[in-house]
């Protein structure tokens, strides 16, 4: 297994396994990718040391292969994407949305709608195999669950809630969307963002054994 991939939280690595074989190494870099820009901003202190680190990034999804590093796991699998002929431009919009956490709090309505979209969207679009390949209620749901997934980690209690509120809101206007079975790993990440949506309260604890078996049935079933 690609070392890239043993980074992954449990929750991703469980999620991964309902990705069609094919899909499965776009899905991973997706993934990897994710975690590993929020971990730059998780370690961040200094606004101008996470930029140089994101802009790192950037030039990697921007270069020729032959001009990446050897030896780091997570190039490798963006090396072979693009051996298999997947645009990589959604992962710089993923980039890009990951900046916005470089930015001071609060936000307003307009930084949250970029970031929700260029990190929803650049996931979801690069993991569905190409750009401006969402209908709209896709899009939806993709900003929403990157809403969602911020409100989680967000120590700022301020903006934990107003990410919360448009989560709800995203949800309330695309409540039932529906993905082919390549998309079942989006789906069950848009399943658990609902639920708390739907519910008006984040779940605590997604590593229990009952939010598992959702996971498991709706990644067996779709239902």
């Amino acid at each position: 297994m690609n070392d890239a991939l043993l980074q992954l939280d449990p929750l991703r690595r469980l999620v991964l396994a309902y990705a069609k074989r094919p899909d499965r190494a776009r899905y991973a870099l997706a993934f990897a990718l994710d975690s590993r820009l929020a971990e730059v901003i998780r370690s961040t202190s200094e606004t101008l040391i996470g930029q140089m680190r994101l802009t790192w990034w950037r030039d990697i999804l921007t270069k020729a292969a032959a001009e990446r590093p050897k030896g780091e796991p997570l190039v490798a699998l963006i090396n072979q994407a693009e051996r298999q002929g997947t645009d990589l431009t959604p992962l710089l919009d993923l980039l890009e949305g990951w900046e916005f956490l470089l930015d001071d709090f609060p936000w307003d309505c307009r930084q949250f709608d970029q970031y929700a979209a260029k990190r929803g969207e650049g996931v979801f679009q690069f993991a569905l195999r190409g750009n401006d390949n969402l209908t709209d209620d896709q899009k939806t749901v993709a900003q929403g669950w990157a809403l969602w997934d911020f409100a989680r980690h967000c120590s700022d209690p301020d903006m934990r809630e107003q990410a919360f509120d448009k989560c709800q809101r995203l949800f309330e206007r695309a409540p039932s969307v529906h993905f082919d079975s390549s998309g079942r790993p989006l789906s069950i990440f848009c399943k658990l963002a609902q639920s708390d949506a739907t519910k008006g309260s984040l779940t605590a604890d997604l590593y229990r054994p009952r939010v598992a078996s959702k996971i498991i049935w709706h990644g067996v079933t779709g239902c």
